[in-house]
């Protein structure tokens, strides 16, 4: 393949990066792409907060932009460019915590969204646009 693209999914298998980084390496063809629009962490683990935004998000490891680049370089993809999409993160959960109160969503919390919210205004998650090259 020349392209592989993975968006809001990888964060869910960080616990699992060496696998899904060997599996791409594998399908990439030499100079292919691969792009992934992921939550990456910037708090410490041992932050309650941090904590908290990986049970909301049922995530069972976190990755840092720089323990990222070294998994992915493990496996011949190197970082190429990114993008820090905080912004837009911030704005469509805030969103979807409006609709779920304006609608009056039954068996949907707020809280959710609003702990992603949080988690980026404070700086302990981004929501970055992570592009890897194959040598």
């Amino acid at each position: 393949f020349t392209h592989v693209m993975m968006q809001t999914s990888l964060f869910y298998a960080h616990h699992r990066s060496d696998e899904v980084f060997q599996a791409i390496s594998q399908l990439l063809a030499p100079g292919g792409t691969f792009v992934a629009a992921d939550f990456i962490r910037v708090g410490d683990l041992s932050d309650n907060r941090v904590i908290k935004f990986m049970e909301f998000s049922s995530m069972k490891g976190f990755l840092s932009l720089d323990e990222m680049k070294a998994k992915l370089n493990k496996y011949g993809l190197v970082y190429s460019d990114g993008e820090n999409l905080d912004r837009h993160c911030v704005k469509c959960n805030a969103m979807k915590a409006r609709k779920v109160l304006e609608n009056n969503l039954e068996n949907f919390s707020t809280d959710f969204f609003k702990n992603r919210e949080e988690t980026i205004k404070d700086n302990l998650a981004s929501f970055q646009l992570i592009v890897a090259k194959k040598n």
